[in-house]
């Protein structure tokens, strides 16, 4: 399989640890679909270029400027890419640290993401994709 999507997951997460909101959004197609644990509202659904702006807003408004995906494993699926991370943060008001591992899945076409979700809990990505971790291939970051 070709490591293109996990390539471009790559720069995703270097623009989101940057906070750099329309870097994301240049990787991202205009219909992109965004489902979101981590900006307050649980599984809130964000939709366009438009809703990854809303969604970095409320973003910022849940977390401080220490935030952090540390990449730990990627897998390539064919358009789809799997990305493990362990989220490291600080809540705006409360000022509580968290660090947990999470997930995310994203769907490719013609280098651009039109989907993506974020998971707090890996067995939820891996039971969406209907796959185990021992069936796939590990890509180190």
């Amino acid at each position: 399989m070709s490591e293109r999507n996990v390539e471009l997951t790559r720069c995703v997460v270097e623009a989101f640890n940057a906070r750099d909101i329309e870097a994301i959004i240049a990787y991202c197609d205009p219909s992109i679909e965004y489902h979101s644990v981590l900006a307050g509202a649980v599984g809130t659904v964000y939709y366009g270029h438009d809703g990854l702006r809303a969604w970095h807003r409320d973003f910022e408004e849940v977390w401080s400027d220490e935030i952090r995906l540390e990449p730990e494993a990627y897998f390539d699926l064919g358009e789809h890419t799997l990305a493990f991370f362990v989220f490291g943060g600080r809540g705006q008001r409360s000022g509580v640290e968290v660090a947990m591992p999470t997930a995310n899945v994203a769907r490719w076409r013609d280098g651009l993401l039109v989907y993506f979700k974020a998971y707090a809990q890996r067995k939820d990505a891996l039971s969406d994709l209907s796959v185990s971790e021992d069936q796939l291939e590990r890509i180190e970051p």
